[in-house]
């Protein structure tokens, strides 16, 4: 296992490669099918489009919360030439039939052959939202979009989030990861005032390719939250996210972290191969016409 302390201090900058948007390994960080605070409901609705002249199969598989998902169900999806396919409450009865919380891997079918690369790029965003609970109607939702395998934190790369609300009275945050890792990880994240005090030091267990998802307990107003990894394996890679809630309306919004070398002692120059959890529950898209209440 890997151990790294709470290391803040500025070392010389390493410049990131520009991100290409496109990518043929994506993690959703955060999904729902589950009631909430103050008799919401909370849906996802995933969307994938295929960029590309030629059709492209790509896996969905769903990493329920606060579970060892060493094996996790798949939808198989194949995309024709510029379409975009829409699964409407991906956790619910239509697809996974999951009732709770989960994050999401999507990534082009391993046996494709992706030489170069950008051929077997695609997009992935996903939208979660709730009716209004008072009026049931019109919704409340927070996009939260897909993140490039290759842009989440690990051993070379801290996350940073800022702007954060969480006073207990009018704003509440919620903070969680997805974990792209066969292993256990150790996320830490220090909760900063907006002088760049650090206020408190939190810490939560991430099961392979698990999520978890907790409220942070230490209150601040407009102030940010560094993510880190304090322990797992060599090619451990963590998806680390906020999302603050008005707690007068329960209006959310979410913020991923953004990775940055920034921060962080050492980077490694070669990457680890992409590993991904078993999928012996395999099935074809549901239809997204028969789904009660969507398109």
């Amino acid at each position: 296992m890997r151990h790294a302390g709470s290391i803040l201090a500025l070392v010389t900058l390493v410049a990131l490669p520009a991100h290409a948007q496109l990518a043929a390994d994506w993690m959703v960080a955060a999904a729902a099918h589950t009631g909430g605070v103050g008799g919401t409901f909370w849906r996802t609705d995933l969307s994938i489009h295929n960029p590309q002249e030629y059709d492209l199969p790509v896996v969905v598989q769903m990493l329920p919360s606060n579970t060892a998902n060493l094996q996790a169900p798949a939808i198989l999806v194949t995309l024709a030439s510029w379409e975009t396919v829409n699964l409407w409450d991906v956790l619910g009865p239509a697809a996974f039939d999951h009732h709770g919380t989960a994050a999401l891997m999507v990534y082009a079918d391993t046996a494709l052959d992706c030489d170069p690369i950008e051929r077997c790029h695609f997009l992935v965003t996903s939208r979660t939202y709730t009716l209004d609970p008072r009026s049931h109607e019109g919704e409340f939702a927070q996009t939260l979009p897909g993140i490039d395998y290759w842009l989440g934190v690990d051993w070379e790369r801290y996350g940073y989030a800022a702007g954060i609300l969480n006073d207990g009275e009018f704003f509440r945050c919620n903070i969680g990861a997805a974990s792209w890792s066969s292993d256990w990880t150790v996320v830490r994240v220090d909760v900063q005032d907006s002088a760049g005090n650090i206020l408190a030091t939190h810490e939560f267990e991430v099961p392979p390719f698990g999520h978890v998802q907790q409220r942070l307990p230490t209150a601040v107003e407009g102030g940010s939250l560094v993510f880190y990894l304090a322990e797992g394996p060599d090619d451990a890679r963590v998806f680390p996210y906020a999302s603050v809630v008005d707690q007068t309306t329960g209006d959310p919004s979410y913020q991923g972290a953004i990775a940055s070398t920034v921060g962080v002692v050492a980077a490694k120059s070669a990457h680890p191969p992409v590993g991904r959890p078993g999928h012996p529950e395999s099935g074809p898209v549901p239809d997204a016409a028969s789904t009660p209440g969507r398109p």
